[in-house]
């Protein structure tokens, strides 16, 4: 009976070691978020100027995809609240397209298919996707750059 090779055994120890320390491995979701009249939606959920829309079930690196059609425009922005006051708008969460990556070290979303410019914080059509990053822990508020508080929304990570 042969032996098995050094070589042979070092690759099934690093192989075996891979699977048993790797953990399961989660695919990422997309997750789209549409416009309806001046609402956002998602599902079956929708927003109205009483009450955001809440998509509570991101994972990092899942991706937000927000597509927008129809011929009301919008567009996206991430907003802090105040409390009592009207919430400002506040892109720090966002790493978007043509920005460097030093100048937001606090952001927990990265636009993705980055064209000719931008379509974060500007009303556009078609849509725009945006992937969780592993930095995202707490809430992110957004509204409609045009409809402001009465279209707005909060992202959260899964429960």
């Amino acid at each position: 009976m042969r032996k098995p090779s050094k070589r042979w055994s070092v690759s099934c120890l690093v192989v075996c070691g891979s699977l048993a320390c790797g953990g399961p491995v989660v695919a990422a979701d997309t997750l789209t978020i549409g416009t309806q009249g001046i609402s956002w939606t998602y599902k079956d959920k929708k927003s109205t100027p009483a009450a955001p829309l809440v998509v509570d079930e991101l994972k990092i690196a899942d991706v937000v995809e927000v597509k927008i059609a129809g011929a009301i425009p919008h567009g996206i922005v991430t907003i802090k609240r105040s409390d009592g006051g009207s919430p400002v708008e506040d892109k720090s969460p966002v790493l978007a397209c043509g920005e460097d990556t030093g100048a937001k070290p606090n952001a927990v979303l990265r636009e993705l298919d980055c064209g000719a410019a931008s379509r974060f914080g500007v009303a556009f059509t078609g849509s725009l996707r945006l992937e969780v990053m592993n930095t995202f822990k707490d809430p992110v508020d957004f509204y409609c750059v045009i409809h402001h508080a009465g279209m707005a929304g909060t992202l959260k990570l899964q429960p």
